[in-house]
């Protein structure tokens, strides 16, 4: 027993080091850049798809970016380039003390996947990726020491993603766990409420989930203070219609400072 305590305590001195994560895998946090820290990234997805962003501190609790992609990036087809740049900025009204999580107002206009542009039977455009964005969300989130740093967030979004007649706000959840002083583990889960209907359309139904909700999982791992990598495998639930197996995904961040 005075063994497995020694372990224990040599093992929770080894990962004092924590991570204030300022995104899961999908899910935001009320983590965010302070004023002069820039992130850049870089992520790889299906169809040989990449998202391309930066995000960047310019004030006390509030940080902005942009992002941009497309599909068939690698390879000798031509690119799908996406219709227009995506857009994110966070304010954290509330910082974390020892009895209240830190909250966070937000909004992120980057989803997951393809970017689709359809036209339905009756001409109507309908814009949308295959994991929708979070659009406007309000998000709580508190860390605390438990071998390492765990933590805890919670939140609600509205995506304004509704050309396909889904208006309902979501809620998502997740956490994260750091596993020494280079992982830091993440999962996340969107009740996807507003990606569950069945749209009248034949051309957009198959676009809708299956009422299972999107449910995330993946871990960082931080190189350097300067250099992290995301592995994330996507809707573990398979509630897209066009999944065979988790989507997954490759992410590369580099933050500075200015």
């Amino acid at each position: 027993m005075k063994k497995i305590l020694v372990v224990l305590m040599i093992f929770a001195v080894t990962v004092a080091f924590a991570f204030e994560q300022n995104c899961l895998i999908e899910a935001p946090t009320a983590g965010i850049l302070q004023r002069g820290e820039a992130e850049l990234s870089m992520k790889l997805y299906k169809d040989n798809g990449m998202i391309i962003g930066t995000r960047v501190g310019l004030f006390p609790r509030f940080m902005f970016g942009v992002s941009y992609g497309a599909e068939k990036v690698v390879g000798n087809e031509e690119p799908v380039w996406h219709d227009q740049v995506e857009f994110s900025a966070k304010f954290r009204i509330i910082d974390e003390s020892a009895n209240f999580p830190a909250i966070a107002l937000g909004y992120d206009s980057q989803g997951h996947g393809k970017f689709y542009s359809l036209t339905d039977e009756d001409g109507v455009e309908v814009k949308r990726f295959d994991i929708k964005s979070k659009g406007f969300y309000i998000v709580a989130s508190s860390n605390r020491s438990f071998l390492g740093n765990l933590g805890i967030h919670l939140g609600v979004n509205y995506s304004l993603e509704t050309d396909d007649k889904d208006k309902d706000p979501n809620i998502f959840l997740g956490i994260d766990k750091s596993i020494g002083e280079m992982i830091v583990f993440c999962a996340d889960y969107d009740t996807a409420w507003n990606d569950n209907d069945d749209y009248i359309d034949e051309l957009v139904t198959e676009l809708s989930g299956k009422k299972r909700g999107y449910l995330n999982a993946g871990f960082d791992i931080h190189f350097t203070e300067n250099l992290v990598a995301k592995i994330a495998f996507k809707d573990l639930l398979k509630n897209h219609d066009n999944i065979n197996g988790a989507d997954r995904t490759i992410s590369l961040f580099y933050y500075m400072s200015f």
